[in-house]
């Protein structure tokens, strides 16, 4: 199988670009593809210049633009925050920035705003055991 290489006179397909034409019609009479001519366009800029938005489909001269109706975001729901405590205050000293942590240091939150701070103190899971407590849901014990 052999593959013909066909050749594209740059210049002459600057022409046709700047007198309008379409990089499909141009690419038809080279006898290449669409994507040659974009190519080339895209290589040699300066022969080739930005045409805007031609091309694309306009409406007739007085016709309004009908918008469509937009779909409505779904509402995220937002985790209840969970306090500081004085623990949190006191971890503050020791705190560190999450790129900083080791697989052994607890990764909670100490703060809201950025830089964020995480509590980095020593432990065998992911939190350590105060924060591990606070994560877990509180238990409604003794209600009927």
């Amino acid at each position: 199988m052999t593959i013909q290489h066909r050749t594209v006179d740059i210049e002459a397909a600057a022409k046709l670009w700047r007198d309008d034409l379409s990089a499909s019609q141009i690419a038809k009479r080279f006898g290449v593809s669409r994507n040659v001519i974009v190519g080339l366009a895209f290589r040699n800029r300066s022969l080739f210049p930005w045409r805007g938005d031609a091309g694309k489909k306009t409406r007739a001269p007085g016709q309004a633009k009908t918008a469509r109706p937009r779909k409505q975001a779904p509402e995220l729901k937002r985790e209840p925050e969970i306090p500081a405590t004085a623990y949190d205050a006191e971890r503050l000293t020791h705190a560190k920035l999450l790129h900083h942590l080791s697989a052994s240091e607890c990764c909670w939150p100490l703060n809201t705003g950025g830089p964020y701070l995480f509590c980095a103190a020593e432990t065998t899971g992911r939190y350590c055991r105060n924060h591990h407590a606070r994560s877990l849901p509180k238990t409604n014990e003794g209600k009927a």
